[in-house]
């Protein structure tokens, strides 16, 4: 018998402590953690529907976290969609910009080796 799939919710915490570091959590509240989590459920179902009022939803429930415990939902986009999603998704919900802290895991990041080559550059990670 298969198991289902772990709630989105369920495995964000583990997946920001390893991108941010243990004490990233440190500051949640309990609304910011019920927050936190209906906020991943949105940009779950917008990654599966698309439809842009949803990011209008994620913005107010992002909007009810305490501001420096915000950056969290930013995080939170990638690990439900892709790196790349995050800036777009958290402009469009009408968020304002900021310079987030560069996950471990994201191309760049201090889990990550620049390497050189003659084309352009290529990320090898070295914690698999």
């Amino acid at each position: 018998m298969k198991s289902k799939p772990k709630p989105c919710c369920e495995s964000l915490y583990p997946w920001l402590r390893a991108n941010l570091g243990k004490d990233c959590l440190a500051p949640v509240t309990g609304t910011d953690a019920r927050a936190l989590t209906a906020a991943s459920h949105i940009i779950l179902l917008y990654a599966y529907h698309g439809e842009k009022s949803l990011l209008l939803a994620f913005g107010h429930i992002v909007r009810c976290m305490q501001p420096q415990t915000q950056e969290l939902a930013y995080h939170a986009i990638a690990h439900l969609m892709d790196w790349s999603d995050r800036r777009t998704i958290w402009l469009e919900a009408g968020l304002p910009e900021f310079k987030p802290r560069r996950c471990a895991f994201e191309p760049g990041g201090s889990a990550w080796q620049r390497e050189e080559v003659q084309h352009g550059r290529v990320f090898k990670c070295l914690d698999w």
